[in-house]
């Protein structure tokens, strides 16, 4: 829970029109684990306050170990 209430910290500091990058290796998570933080994610952008950049790579969720939020 930690991890995720990290994650959602560095977003809401975040200006808008910025944007940060998370990945496996910078968070030391297992693919498996970056593949739910990116579901959790993906569900939470739907709120209107962050993008998940190309969200069309979205889509291939299982093959991607980073991905860039823009704060809107």
């Amino acid at each position: 829970m930690d991890l995720l209430n990290n994650i959602s910290e560095r977003i809401t500091h975040l200006k808008s029109g910025e944007h940060v990058t998370i990945s496996a290796q910078e968070l030391l998570i297992s693919r498996a684990d970056f593949q739910s933080v990116l579901v959790y994610l993906k569900h939470e952008s739907k709120k209107g306050d962050f993008l998940i950049q190309d969200e069309a790579l979205v889509e291939n969720w299982f093959d991607r170990t980073s991905l860039t939020i823009n704060k809107i």
